[in-house]
């Protein structure tokens, strides 16, 4: 057995056998009345406490979460379906129902200047899911010429850097980009437009105007540019005012601010935008559409157009299960959410963003649209939880081994100290005290190895050990 007891062990035990004083004075506490390397302590430890701590943690944390949904500027069509999004992102789910709890993340909606303004909002860490348009990431300047939260931004930006955050989930419809102008101009194109013409090209920090100045510089027009912090509902107003004649405006079709304009009888109509195709060489991310007859009231002819793909952002501060859960709500839902806006994707089986669109999409709309869930079924997920459970599987077979090799050292050490003091030398009554402890370590011995604590082949070198001091 001292082949199996290394010297090496010997000075650990003893250290050993000072903690466990310690520890046998703790457990006479109500408290640690019981053993602690009990295996049902370290099953309730490691096995269901810890794991229910950790779940309580999330939950607890879920509930208390709230994140920032920017709606667009008011009037626009992300500002209509904002609502119905934020509906169906805080709807309970069945289980949910079935506890009366409520632990979904709280969706705060929040109006922005634009798709620029999104992305500057969510690279500066004030906001976390957003619409834009594909391929105008636009960056964190956008601050300096958008009056939503500008302080804000401008101190989280300096603070974080150009850390691009945005990321895509979905795919949601196409914006035609319409231009709107006065009826009595008597204007056929785009490029009919007179020079120094006042017009509304979009709000600072908002998609409309980073399309519009495309176009504007793409033909060389010169528009005296005016009501640069308007939203579309205070635009449209404008116009019906007077104060400019023309105006672009980038949303979905059937917007109201749009049908009002463009009502039977109205003094405005829709100008087209011919060339496209240049337009789609020069700029990819930007579509050749068509504004179909009796959208509006008073177009009675198809409209050719330029647009650009609408689509749902959310930043990487999102974490894969929590991405992934949104998209999974929004897609089950999509056909209600767009039900009444024309161009959508709802009806495309296969709506992966990532196949067509130029922005990075989210790690966790991904696993969706893979059907790798990020958690339980994820097999990164179950290797991490085997792995877990392996650690703790192993550490506690090398305690118990450990403490097993403790356990036969203080036997040995005990046995040794009695003879060296029994001094059985021919001595016939001090033999008898010698037999009468060793009798009592036989019986100790007994009931732990009936108790499963040591085993036979222990319990017989304890037995050889005894019977060698007695030769």
């Amino acid at each position: 057995m001292s082949d199996e007891l290394p010297g090496s062990f010997s000075k650990l035990y003893k250290y050993v056998r000072q903690m466990e004083r310690r520890i046998i004075k703790l457990r006479h506490m109500t408290l640690f009345h019981r053993p602690i390397l009990r295996v049902v302590s370290f099953v309730l430890i490691f096995v269901l406490l810890i794991p229910l701590i950790t779940a309580g943690i999330l939950l607890i944390n879920r509930t208390h979460t709230q994140y920032v949904l920017l709606t667009g500027p008011v009037g626009s069509t992300t500002a209509y379906i904002a609502p119905r999004i934020q509906s169906i992102l805080e709807a309970p789910e069945s289980i949910e129902q079935l506890l009366h709890i409520n632990i979904v993340p709280n969706f705060e909606l929040r109006p922005s200047c634009g798709g620029l303004d999104t992305n500057a909002q969510i690279n500066a860490g004030v906001a976390h899911l957003g619409f834009a348009e594909d391929g105008f990431i636009g960056n964190s300047t956008s601050f300096s010429y958008c009056s939503s939260g500008s302080k804000q931004i401008q101190a989280n930006t300096e603070n974080t850097g150009e850390t691009k955050k945005v990321r895509v989930l979905l795919n949601l419809y196409k914006s035609p980009l319409h231009v709107i102008v006065r009826s009595k101009l008597k204007l056929n194109d785009l490029q009919e437009i007179p020079s120094g013409t006042k017009a509304y090209l979009g709000g600072d920090g908002s998609s409309t105007y980073s399309v519009t100045q495309l176009i504007v510089e793409h033909f060389g027009l010169n528009i005296d540019r005016k009501g640069h912090a308007l939203n579309f509902n205070q635009a449209a107003q404008a116009l019906v005012d007077g104060e400019f004649d023309v105006a672009f405006f980038l949303a979905g079709l059937h917007n109201e601010v749009l049908k009002s304009l463009l009502q039977q009888g109205s003094e405005f109509q829709l100008l087209p935008i011919a060339k496209t195709e240049s337009l789609r060489t020069l700029f990819p991310y930007l579509e050749s559409l068509q504004i179909p007859p009796a959208v509006y009231t008073n177009v009675q002819s198809e409209v050719e157009t330029i647009g650009t793909h609408t689509v749902l952002v959310a930043s990487t501060a999102l974490r894969d299960y929590e991405a992934y859960e949104i998209t999974k709500k929004i897609a089950v839902h999509i056909q209600d959410l767009l039900w009444d806006v024309p161009l959508n994707s709802a009806r495309i089986i296969d709506n992966d963003p990532s196949k067509d669109l130029f922005y990075p999409i989210h790690d966790g709309a991904r696993r969706f649209f893979t059907h790798n869930p990020p958690f339980f079924l994820d097999i990164a997920m179950l290797t991490g939880i085997g792995a877990y459970f392996s650690v703790i599987y192993a550490f506690y077979v090398m305690l118990i081994e450990f403490v097993k090799g403790y356990r036969m050292y203080r036997f040995q050490t005990t046995i040794d100290l009695i003879t060296e003091h029994a001094q059985i030398l021919g001595d016939s009554t001090k033999s008898t005290l010698l037999d009468t402890h060793l009798q009592k370590f036989r019986r100790v011995a007994l009931r732990l190895m009936r108790h499963k604590k040591i085993t036979y082949e222990e319990f017989n070198y304890i037995e050889d050990y005894i019977k060698a001091y007695k030769l």
